[in-house]
């Protein structure tokens, strides 16, 4: 194994603070500085603290690749000269040397799978100090747990590929992705050769008005060989917002990593030199990290789109990074999404440097992958820019599956008879249609039967079907899940995932019932008739034509919601108090993107936090678009919040940082346009009647569940026509039996906790799903 080091000087307390991250950036501690050793003669300087050795890039037992950026903190008065490092035997003192930043620092290359012991000694002294590096393959598998299988790896050219799912006879072809790489996989992991493009400004752009994007009559990047660099004369001069100018050259990093790909964009200079420790000029240090919308149970890989290329980001000398297992589109599975966040981190510190702090965007699905992985590991991501937001992905789906429910009961005899008012008072929405387009929009994602949830042309004849293909590939948006939330066997004998999804005891249309808006005997109809879905997406309430009364209703293990919960899936409002969030919240008209999702968000806040603080609304009347005055302020005000809680040094925890630091500006307001230009943005009044965003409701809200929307499976109490429930509802006998054949086992107490509701903890799916307690991220030790 072939060991590269090497160090520098470190300087500060806060860069030690700075260390023990639960997410990227390190492991380890101490507080103690190492001043240059006086030359000459005389007494010895007195030795004090303890010699420390910590992972910069990431915790010291989550390290991948082979590499760790690691810190050797020097205790008061002793020298670099006086201190022999060895990695697993191989000693590595001979690299070691005082970079020109202070610090003392190495890059640890060709770490073997498994763990490799660091060792500091001090010269002629039996002390010293040993660090556990434990280090994965680049393919992944580091908590997120076992991955999903088939997966097809991009080829350069697109190319046929068989397809056999293991433990079957099944067999099918497809055409891969073209990856955009020079060159094709080398592994199962579908690791392939990292590729680099390269992009300049012309000088006679300078100063235009063109977009740092390719491709565009307006952007103002072209593309240029890495070993024909434009002369200096020919490229344009770039000031990135800490007043450093440099030649205006981009370059782009087209790589793999856990069996997706990955990209990250920086000003980079291939005539100048960059190291870890001493970056180009050219960036700011900070990073945004570019999310993907919509949800799939896709099984390729793929490159992951042009969103780096994000002016706001760029023109301020942000680093960029996107990637396909944070696209929601190709990968449904945040806790994995979490885990290739920290390893693209951990790479991009290893090759770029340390970063100042991350922010992120994204609309829709892109929101998910902001709040869920904020919740799965704290430190990841430091704040987020969320759009058209959901709390997380696997709640939303209650709203989903109900309106589909609905849409099935409305097609039958008795819920063809509600009026449109009395169907949008059921769905909690401003109309029946906003209902009736989610279940044309995500019903068919949940169906494990449908080949083009797996990705356009996945093999049809390998796909699973409950009577020809029973053992074939699940290609739902819930299958992907299965690492971490496990499967069940369903009564008829197959497996399937493991969901949390019950409707037992939901009184539909109850705030409506209250409201007048439907009578008592629609109420009694509409819950004899909505039925549930099953784990294939069955309804259960039979055809328009030929009803099931009474439709049987989900009734599901009740620990199947914990790995939900435990993980991070369901996002976590203690967790998410430890980022700004700024939630760009149009109103869309009828559309699966309804502001009450926003105000879920904060119910989640204020149960955990007592407050809000940290969650900022800017709403306007219609769609924004990146790159427009709204987009703009977001980011700008973020950047702002970010950099004074950056600069805050007090001791104090996170949440209160983000509190004390948040702009005099970042506050809720709304504006009556989509915000396009400067000049619309004119704040009319969030809650006014002039703002356009309103809090409608859900399904389950309206049957008297929590505005947090999170709970799965409710407990039950006795169904008691006395109840408060019904006000002054009468129900006569035939309706009140009717009702006790539905809710026989009760109906919902919703003032008490769901059932398996419990708290997150730092959960590892390494060794199977359900997961195992995560340890604290271990430090060095002396000895």
């Amino acid at each position: 194994m072939r060991v590269q080091s090497r160090f520098i000087f470190h300087a500060t307390a806060a860069a030690v603070a700075a260390g023990l991250l639960v997410g990227c950036g390190g492991s380890g501690g101490g507080d103690a500085t190492s001043p240059p050793t006086p030359g000459g003669g005389g007494t010895p300087p007195v030795v004090s603290g303890p010699l420390v050795l910590k992972t910069l890039s990431n915790r010291a037992d989550m390290i991948s690749d082979g590499d760790a950026l690691v810190e050797v903190v020097l205790p008061t008065g002793l020298a670099v000269a006086d201190v022999r490092l060895d990695l697993d035997g191989s000693d590595v003192t001979g690299a070691f040397t005082r970079r020109d930043n202070g610090r003392v620092m190495g890059l640890l290359t060709g770490l073997r799978n498994g763990e490799n012991l660091l060792t500091a000694t001090v010269k002629g002294k039996a002390g010293g100090a040993r660090l556990a590096i434990t280090n994965f393959s680049r393919g992944g598998n580091i908590f997120a747990g076992a991955p999903i299988q088939p997966w097809v790896c991009a080829t350069r050219t697109g190319s046929p590929a068989t397809v056999s799912p293991a433990g079957t006879n099944l067999s099918g072809t497809t055409t891969t992705r073209v990856s955009g790489l020079d060159a094709d996989a080398v592994d199962a992991d579908c690791n392939a050769p990292t590729k680099y493009s390269y992009y300049y400004q012309p000088k006679a752009k300078e100063g235009s008005a063109c977009t740092f994007t390719v491709g565009d009559p307006n952007a103002c990047l072209l593309p240029y060989a890495a070993d024909a660099r434009p002369k200096d004369a020919d490229i344009a001069d770039f000031t990135n917002d800490r007043g450093d100018t440099v030649k205006a050259l981009l370059r782009v990093e087209l790589g793999t990593m856990g069996r997706g790909m990955y990209q990250i964009a920086t000003w980079f200079d291939p005539a100048q030199p960059w190291t870890p420790w001493a970056p180009q000029k050219g960036w700011n240090g900070k990073l945004l990290w570019k999310m993907g919308a919509s949800a799939s149970g896709n099984r390729f890989q793929q490159q992951p789109g042009s969103a780096i290329f994000d002016d706001n980001a760029l023109r301020a000398g942000f680093a960029t990074v996107n990637s396909q297992l944070t696209n929601h589109q190709d990968n449904n599975n945040e806790v994995l999404a979490t885990e290739n966040i920290m390893m693209v981190k951990e790479h991009l510190i290893d090759t770029y440097g340390e970063v100042r702090y991350t922010m992120s965007d994204g609309g829709s699905g892109g929101s998910m992958m902001q709040t869920v992985p904020a919740s799965v590991m704290r430190g990841l991501l430091d704040g987020l820019q969320t759009g058209v937001s959901y709390p997380d992905a696997v709640s939303t789906w209650m709203e989903t599956r109900e309106c589909g429910m609905l849409t099935h009961y409305y097609d039958t005899p008795a819920g063809s008879a509600l009026s449109p008012t009395a169907r949008a008072a059921v769905n909690g929405h401003p109309s029946a249609t906003h209902c009736f387009i989610w279940s044309l929009s995500f019903v068919n994602p949940q169906d494990p039967k449908l080949p083009d949830n797996c990705g356009n042309g996945f093999p049809a004849g390998i796909v699973y079907d409950p009577r020809l293909r029973p053992t074939g590939v699940r290609c739902s948006i819930h299958d992907v899940l299965t690492p971490v939330i496990g499967t069940v066997t369903d009564t008829d004998r197959t497996v399937k995932p493991n969901l949390p999804y019950d409707n037992a005891g939901v009184q539909y249309g109850l705030k409506a019932l209250q409201a007048g808006a439907i009578t008592p005997e629609e109420f009694v109809a509409l819950n004899e008739g909505v039925g549930s879905y099953d784990l294939d997406m069955a309804w259960s309430g039979g055809s328009a034509t030929a009803p099931v009364i009474p439709a049987p209703r989900a009734r599901v293990s009740p620990t199947a919601m914990v790995p939900f919960y435990k993980s991070g899936l369901v996002s976590v409002g203690r967790n998410l108090a430890q980022v700004p969030i700024i939630d760009l919240r149009p109103e869309m008209g009828p559309d699966i993107h309804m502001a009450w999702r926003s105000y879920s968000q904060r119910a989640r806040l204020d149960a955990a936090n007592g407050g809000h603080g940290n969650h900022v609304i800017f709403g306007s009347a219609s769609y924004y678009v990146d790159g427009t005055a709204l987009n703009r302020k977001a980011f700008r005000t973020m950047d702002r919040w970010l950099t004074a809680i950056e600069q805050d040094r007090s001791a104090d925890a996170k949440p209160a940082k983000v509190l004390r630091n948040k702009p005099g500006d970042a506050a809720d307001f709304c504006i009556a346009t989509a915000g396009v230009s400067d000049a619309e943005l004119v704040d009319v009044g969030f809650g006014s009647a002039a703002c356009a965003v309103k809090p409608y409701e859900s399904p389950r809200i309206v049957s008297g569940g929590p505005l947090s929307e999170d709970v799965f499976k409710c407990q039950l109490k006795p169904l008691d026509f006395a109840s408060a429930d019904y006000g002054s509802t009468v129900f006569t006998a035939g309706q009140q039996g009717r009702l006790r054949a539905v809710f026989s086992d009760g109906v919902c107490d919703w003032n008490k906790p769901g059932v398996g509701q419990v708290a997150w903890a730092p959960t590892s799916f390494r060794a199977g799903p359900g997961g195992q307690p995560l340890p604290a991220a271990p430090s060095s030790t002396s000895f």
